[in-house]
């Protein structure tokens, strides 16, 4: 027991430690229209709407991905002269720093080029994120308390997440469940769970990652639809991946709160059926699962992820 609450406490001071790097490294400034956070860092959304944001860390410097599709912080292994799933501890003159995994992610894509790094869950879970899309310059904003329900509801906002997915306190996550934020959605008169993963860039935008169990729950109920080619590839941690794709004919996709209430409804989705246990996620849950990407930032305009209240927060008023 003394070895664990000593390993607790070691991961709570990294990823405090991370979280000012993050700040400082990030050359934020405070906002005062924010209306939860109080930090303000530029971001580049221009590869596939995914949340970029150029950090200087251990004499290298480059494009982080805020994924909160990821659980743990990386960075890139053959910058650091790394192995694969080794960890390091970073830091800067100026600034202390954190702990990160290393990993290949010379396949991937970021603004001019390939990514530095990411950032995970491990740290973003125990603050609140609000991105806004859609300006001259798209933004986020991090917080270090959880964000007043009050005032984000007369600001127009509702909560759409689920508790029990994405925990500031780890020990309250579901079973088996890794701690990314999930939303509730509704086709037809099938709801489920979907994870926010904003390191997906998905194509076309919209587009819904079911795993299989989910497209059986979808077919059962009677929901009408017909297959659709894809010469989409999918970059995963495997490799690229090209999934079976599924237009649904009729039934409207929809945004629901925990109790049941629609908040906004788009048009019939596209499915893509996610299947192969080559990685952690949607496609090895036996219960029914979506996921969704980065594009829905956009859709969303404005939204915040907030870990300390487990939960999600999107514009009421969504068209």
């Amino acid at each position: 027991m003394h070895n664990l609450t000593l390993a607790l406490l070691r991961f709570a001071v990294a990823s405090s430690a991370l979280f000012v790097l993050f700040l400082v490294t990030a050359a934020a400034a405070s906002t005062e229209d924010s209306i939860c956070g109080d930090t303000r860092i530029p971001i580049d959304a221009s590869v596939l709407s995914k949340p970029f944001t150029n950090l200087t860390l251990g004499g290298n410097n480059g494009n982080f991905l805020i994924d909160t599709g990821a659980t743990q912080s990386q960075v890139e292994t053959n910058r650091y002269g790394l192995p694969a799933g080794s960890k390091i501890f970073l830091s800067d003159p100026l600034v202390r720093g954190g702990v990160f995994t290393g990993a290949d992610l010379r396949s991937f894509s970021a603004p001019q080029g390939t990514p530095l790094g990411t950032i995970g869950t491990d740290f973003l879970s125990v603050h609140s994120i609000g991105f806004h899309y859609g300006q001259s310059q798209s933004f986020a904003v991090l917080g270090t308390k959880a964000c007043d329900k009050t005032v984000l509801r007369r600001a127009g906002f509702v909560s759409v997440g689920l508790p029990g997915y994405y925990e500031a306190d780890v020990s309250r996550l579901r079973p088996r469940m890794p701690n990314v934020p999930v939303i509730g959605l509704r086709i037809g008169q099938v709801s489920f769970p979907a994870q926010v993963d904003t390191g997906y860039g998905d194509l076309p935008q919209g587009v819904v990652q079911v795993n299989a169990a989910l497209m059986n729950t979808i077919r059962a109920a009677g929901i009408k639809g017909h297959a659709v080619p894809s010469d989409v590839a999918t970059v995963g941690c495997s490799g690229t991946s090209t999934y079976e794709r599924w237009q649904t004919d009729y039934d409207e996709l929809s945004i629901v709160t925990g109790e049941g209430m629609i908040v906004a409804s788009y048009q019939p989705p596209l499915l893509e059926v996610k299947i192969g246990a080559h990685c952690s996620g949607i496609s090895i849950f036996v219960e029914p699962f979506a996921q969704i990407g980065a594009s829905w930032l956009l859709r969303w305009g404005t939204s915040i992820f907030d870990g300390l209240n487990s939960t999600v927060w999107i514009p009421a008023a969504l068209h």
